[in-house]
């Protein structure tokens, strides 16, 4: 078997009928693609780390860099070796297209699974619990299932057997403790992966068009994620006031609505940190307009707003008006910046009626919205909500061949159109000079260096309270850190039960946003009584008690591709107990939830994979099965003994850094690491930050730098011990010598 040496590092060879590249890009990663010239690619670029030791043989090649082998034979097989163990084999796949005539279920409305003409693409031989595949339906464990990824908008309940959500991505984790295995397939179209589902040994990776580019990833869980990220991109650090809460409904028409909204929480003792403006604060649902009727001296207003730390997000959408006179469409015709169908400008419905849609591939394309957006953040919009980005259309979908940049047409471009549009949009944020703070319904891997997610229209439905765990766990191991759903449910009526016991449930999550939709029943916190504003008030108020540690947790993604929010098994990989818990989650080393999931319960079996204590009630459990209480007024926050916490003051009701830093101890020994910047700029990327060691020495704190960049705010220290007992130092006497 003959293979080519193009560079250093980077080797040719045939197999499964296709000129195939090999080159290894660190000592946990390996990439495995076809070149094909012109061909834009969303990792990264990376050059081959080094020369691979390379042994050739008549009956096959195999390529060997630090622990990882790659073995190929004459019969078009593959095997992967890491650390000596075998991690696993493959083979070139071809689909087998299926005769069966399904005609007569399609009478009655049925639909066959699977709905995708694949070209071609691996078989991995293996049989693990699979995590990733960032937003879908069903369990943390998606082996026995199988996703199509092509980002669609389908406002219906999701349920398990949904194929495909709002965003692609096509990366999951084998996971077998420090020996796991991550696959990427770098391919913009139609895709579809089967994890043991059509086999019960293999996983199936096949897509519609373009090429293979395969890129392997190995070692531990957070090793896995880490080098996926490296090659992809993270989330950069969201400003303070983005972890407060949040509150949104389509629509709050004017002023004086959105005025009672923000006096609602007031009145009611809720703290808020931002609001959100639908498609009716525009004129006409046209991008980058203001309805001075509704909201009259908008820059004014926001001015207003922002002394009284409330900041305020409008929604932009995809589908541009196509109307004379009006400036965006007149631009991009003028220029040639809409996307096209045989020569002309492509229309379709939306919001605003007839529209057209940006070919967002193109640069040109991206510097013009990136201007309009600046305008945006410029007149004191905090943060922009891109939608509609799939890209969504209201008379059919857009036809395969409509080009979306300079040789793109849609039927490769569909799954990166939102990802193209937040790269425009966070290059708005980079010509305003403000750190970037964008939400995306739409994306693709790597669309979390341009914008943060939540995870479309869900329903006012328990199922969907379920399903927000491990929906968003399995997003946080796909690389996406800021992230979130709409508290209580988009479409539908919540109940006041549902609503409260939501709020509880997403005490952890980095976006905390209460959003619902026109023609329900309105679900502002301030609407509740008795036990369920009492429950929803608590779960705000203990949000904002865990921020810094949030904050902190946000910071290490950006910088190490750490994982924020966390299923159990990502910090306990030893214990089979955690390997498919869909009902418990992780913020960080040391904060875990197990909230209340079903109507009328008040009582739940947790597992507690180390020994904890209960925020608030300071009960110590210890490793193992317990009942908890789970009612509307319980806090089922706990802490891990063995670790330490970072907390902000009781009673804490801003979004914003004070002088005061509170420390859960936790056991002897316990310690942590604590970020602190200005909360806002992008002064930390130039070192303008400090980040401390935080330790328990025989139940003292002691604080020592890891870089000191900055003048600290903190003046007091509050020490909370394991029975909840609290002791207040000064700042300055905890400090180390240097």
């Amino acid at each position: 078997m003959n293979y080519l040496q193009i560079k250093q590092g980077q080797y040719e060879f045939c197999f499964g009928g296709k000129t195939m590249r090999l080159e290894f890009l660190s000592n946990r990663c390996f990439r495995l693609y076809q070149r094909t010239p012109n061909r834009r690619y969303y990792a990264i670029e990376s050059e081959p780390i080094s020369e691979a030791d390379v042994c050739q043989s008549e009956s096959g090649l195999e390529f060997g860099y630090s622990q990882i082998k790659v073995a190929f034979d004459e019969e078009n097989r593959l095997s992967v070796s890491y650390f000596g163990q075998e991690s696993f084999r493959a083979e070139p796949y071809k689909v087998s297209h299926e005769t069966e005539n399904l005609s007569l279920m399609a009478m009655e409305g049925h639909h066959a699974s699977r709905d995708l003409n694949g070209k071609g693409g691996i078989r991995i031989y293996a049989d693990l619990p699979i995590y990733g595949m960032g937003e879908r339906s069903g369990p943390l464990d998606k082996r026995g299932y199988d996703y199509v990824n092509w980002n669609t908008d389908d406002p219906s309940a999701h349920v398990d057997t949904f194929k495909s959500l709002y965003q692609s991505m096509p990366f999951f984790i084998a996971f077998r403790g420090k020996t796991s295995f991550g696959v990427f397939l770098d391919n913009t179209s139609k895709s579809h992966f089967d994890f043991n589902k059509s086999k019960r040994d293999s996983i199936l990776i096949d897509f519609e068009d373009g090429v293979a580019d395969y890129y392997f990833f190995f070692g531990s869980m957070p090793e896995v994620i880490q080098e996926f990220t490296r090659l992809t991109g993270r989330n950069p650090l969201v400003p303070y006031w983005a972890l407060g809460a949040q509150q949104c409904r389509w629509s709050y028409h004017d002023k004086a609505e959105l005025d009672a909204v923000i006096e609602g929480y007031a009145v009611a003792n809720i703290p808020l940190s931002a609001v959100y403006l639908d498609i009716d604060y525009m004129d006409a649902y046209k991008d980058f307009t203001v309805d001075a009727s509704k909201f009259p001296h908008i820059q004014d207003y926001l001015a207003e707003l922002r002394k009284k730390d409330i900041y305020v997000v409008p929604i932009i959408d995809a589908g541009v008006k196509a109307e004379e006179g009006y400036f965006l469409y007149d631009e991009g015709v003028k220029n040639g910046y809409f996307s096209t169908l045989d020569g002309e400008i492509y229309h379709n419905e939306v919001w605003p009626g007839d529209s057209v849609f940006p070919a967002f591939l193109d640069e040109p394309v991206q510097q013009w919205w990136a201007n309009h957006i600046q305008h945006m953040l410029e007149l004191g919009f905090a943060g922009i909500w891109n939608d509609m980005n799939e890209p969504a259309s209201f008379k059919g979908p857009l036809p395969m061949d409509v080009m979306m940049g300079k040789d793109m047409p849609h039927r490769v471009a569909h799954n990166i159109y939102g990802h193209h549009m937040v790269k425009a949009g966070a290059m708005g944020f980079e010509k305003a000079g403000k750190r970037l703070f964008q939400l995306t319904r739409a994306g693709y891997a790597g669309t979390c260096r341009y914008s943060a997610t939540w995870a479309g229209d869900n329903q006012s439905i328990y199922d969907h309270l379920r399903l927000m765990l491990p929906q968003l766990m399995n997003m946080s191991l796909s690389g996406q850190a800021y992230i979130g759903v709409d508290i209580g449910g988009f479409g539908g009526d919540t109940t006041p039960e549902l609503l409260t016991k939501w709020a509880i449930a997403a005490i952890l999550n980095p976006l905390y946003r209460n959003h619902s939709a026109m023609g329900t029943l309105p679900q502002e916190p301030y609407t509740l009584n008795g036990d369920y504003l009492l429950g929803y008030r608590k779960a705000v108020m203990t949000r904002y008690e865990i921020l810094p540690t949030l904050y902190d947790e946000l910071y290490f993604a950006e910088s190490e591709g750490s994982v924020p929010l966390r299923p159990l098994i990502y910090n306990f990989p030893d214990d089979s107990n955690v390997l498919n818990e869909n009902t418990e989650m992780m913020l960080g080393e040391s904060l875990l939830i197990a909230p209340s999931l079903f109507p009328g319960e008040t009582k739940r079996v947790c597992y507690f994979p180390d020994d904890f204590v209960q925020f608030g009630t300071w009960k110590h459990y210890a490793k193992g099965h317990h009942i908890i209480d789970v009612g509307l007024t319980d806090t089922p926050l706990f802490l891990r003994e063995n670790g330490m916490v970072v907390l902000a003051s009781a009673g804490n009701d801003k979004a914003k850094k004070n002088d005061v830093l509170r420390v859960f101890l936790g056991k002897n020994g316990s310690s942590a690491r604590h970020f602190e910047d200005d909360g806002d700029g992008l002064g930390y990327r130039n070192g303008q930050y400090n980040l401390y060691h935080l330790r328990n020495e025989g139940g003292v704190l002691r604080i020592s730098y890891l870089h000191h960049g900055m003048q600290s705010e903190y003046q007091k220290v509050i020490l909370v011990h394991l029975d909840g007992k609290e002791t207040t130092m000064d700042f300055v006497d905890l400090i180390l010598p240097a």
